[in-house]
């Protein structure tokens, strides 16, 4: 009777230790922010172990630093690692997604343990502090790559609506606010991608934000997409995501449209500016102007009916 008590918690014991092993970086937050003015709280070990878990996956050829901080080198390898297995996500974000993957390909692995609990910080975007005009500011970042951003604290004081005017430059992926004739906020943005496919007609279409000289047409805090969002029955989500896709049954169904928060609209074809969570470095968006949250806000509340925004090649 003992012995058959001992190999029941000897299983129990090792099924739970194999649990944990391939359920590993499940269990741990997402890893990665867009949006460089907040920061992941992840434990110096769980970034350690990601690092070790990327550059022991012979098929991408990786050899990163295992000193369990984040950067832009941990975070191009997370991107080679949803490149090679063709995940939905391809921006660095170490989502569920991007777990899952993980613990499938490298549940064979036994990370060191560490019990330094240091948190450190996922993402080091570049600070404007300590560059005296915007001149040093172009000079010295890549605004093609990168997520930093620029402001004049002084100037964005200044504006109020009549002296603003935004410039959004498609080629740099980046929108400058100008206050009086100059720069006063220069952030990365997502515009329209060349070649989007499109559900309803299940083709590809060019979905470029278009260029010229608009005016903004009304501003809403909170608006409601007409394309994306839930479907809901009897209080119950029962599809999420783009409504052109969605192919259950209509009766007794609501549909209930994604926030698009600080919305600024520039054309009545839907065209607009708005705040978003994915912010890339590269066109991707139906026409629309994704811009991080914070930035969104700040322009959001400087601007008024009339702005003038430019998009330009």
């Amino acid at each position: 009777m003992f012995k058959t008590l001992l190999r029941i918690a000897s299983a129990i014991l090792l099924c739970s230790s194999l649990y944990g092993k391939h359920h590993y970086f499940t269990t741990h937050e997402d890893m990665c922010d867009q949006n460089v003015s907040k920061t992941c709280l992840n434990t110096f070990e769980s970034v350690r172990n990601l690092q070790i878990a990327l550059n022991r996956n012979k098929a991408l050829g990786l050899h990163i630093k295992e000193d369990g901080k984040w950067g832009e080198e941990t975070k191009k390898a997370v991107m080679t690692f949803q490149e090679y297995y063709c995940l939905k996500r391809k921006d660095g974000w170490v989502g569920p997604e991007t777990k899952a993957k993980l613990d499938e390909v490298s549940g064979y692995l036994n990370f060191p343990k560490d019990k330094r609990q240091k948190r450190v910080r996922l993402m080091k975007p570049r600070r404007t502090k300590g560059y005296a005009t915007y001149a040093q500011f172009r000079r010295h970042v890549n605004l093609r790559r990168s997520y930093a951003v620029f402001k004049d604290k002084r100037l964005l004081k200044k504006a109020n609506g009549h002296n603003t005017k935004l410039v959004v430059d498609v080629s740099e992926q980046r929108i400058r606010m100008y206050v009086g004739g100059r720069v006063a906020l220069d952030a990365p943005c997502t515009t329209g991608a060349k070649r989007k496919f499109e559900p309803n007609t299940r083709t590809y279409r060019d979905k470029h934000t278009p260029y010229g000289t608009f005016r903004i047409k009304e501003k809403i805090l909170d608006k409601r997409s007409t394309i994306f969002g839930k479907f809901y029955k009897n209080g119950r989500c029962i599809y999420k995501g783009d409504r052109r896709k969605y192919c259950g049954p209509c009766k007794g169904v609501v549909y209930k449209g994604a926030s698009l928060k600080y919305w600024m609209r520039l054309t009545s074809s839907g065209i607009g500016l708005h705040a978003s969570k994915y912010v890339k470095r590269h066109p991707g968006t139906n026409g629309c102007i994704r811009l991080p949250h914070d930035v969104a806000r700040l322009i959001f509340k400087k601007v008024r009916k009339g702005t003038v925004v430019k998009v330009v090649p």
